[in-house]
């Protein structure tokens, strides 16, 4: 584990203490000041997925020409899924500056934010279809299946490093997990979901740095079909 891995997984452990313990202790403070919109916190969420997005354009940038197209737009697209959240994280830098929500979508807005993940249609919270549930079944997916298919399968092993899918180790999923369960169970107000925003998107660009198929994005090295053991 590199030096910038530990020091990230320090702060967000740090993050997550003093959280837990404002939520028990203060938790009018937890609500208002610490986990505030456009505060400290939202902020450190932004800059964690546009780290992780600039980190794969780069990667995707220093490696045309040697990987296939495929690859390249997996890379492309996930940075793209990553500035996506960063902007709907800051309501596309409404607040920042100073534009007004459009008339239309404030009444479908349930914030009256310039954003997607706080629409009401139909009386459904697409925050909570998509974001919350649709999100869950992707990470199910990406963090217990597909490693399990990755491990066992060297085939589709081969076929998944081809396609540039990083893939967690074993104890990145073990951190995701913990995150969730301990925000869920132990943060003491309604507003956890924005303590486990910002610790999910660090342990996001730590998995990142050095995925279990790190090797994938040297140039220097061709695609096999082989799995790398070291968890």
């Amino acid at each position: 584990m590199s030096l910038l891995e530990k020091v990230l997984l320090v702060l967000a452990a740090l993050i997550a203490i003093v959280g837990i313990i404002l939520s028990h202790a203060v938790p009018q403070f937890f609500t208002e000041t610490f986990v505030i919109e456009d505060g400290a916190i939202e902020w450190l969420t932004v800059v964690a997925l546009v780290a992780s997005a600039v980190l794969m354009l780069a990667r995707a940038w220093r490696l045309r020409g040697v990987r296939s197209h495929l690859f390249l737009f997996v890379t492309v697209m996930a940075a793209a899924v990553f500035l996506f959240g960063a902007g709907e994280e800051i309501s596309w830098g409404q607040r920042l500056f100073g534009v007004e929500t459009p008339e239309w979508l404030a009444e479908r807005n349930k914030q009256s934010e310039m954003n997607l993940h706080n629409l009401v249609i139909g009386g459904h919270s697409i925050n909570k279809l998509v974001f919350s549930k649709g999100l869950g079944i992707v990470l199910l997916i990406y963090l217990i299946i597909i490693p399990l298919i990755y491990r066992k399968n060297a085939t589709r092993a081969a076929q998944l490093d081809r396609m540039g899918v990083p893939m967690p180790r074993s104890w990145h999923v073990i951190v995701w997990i913990a995150v969730i369960v301990l925000t869920e169970v132990a943060v003491a107000t309604s507003k956890r979901g924005e303590l486990r925003e910002v610790l999910l998107t660090m342990v996001l660009f730590v998995q990142l740095l050095r995925p279990l198929n790190a090797s994938i994005y040297d140039p220097a090295r061709n695609l096999l079909p082989t799995k790398e053991k070291n968890f």
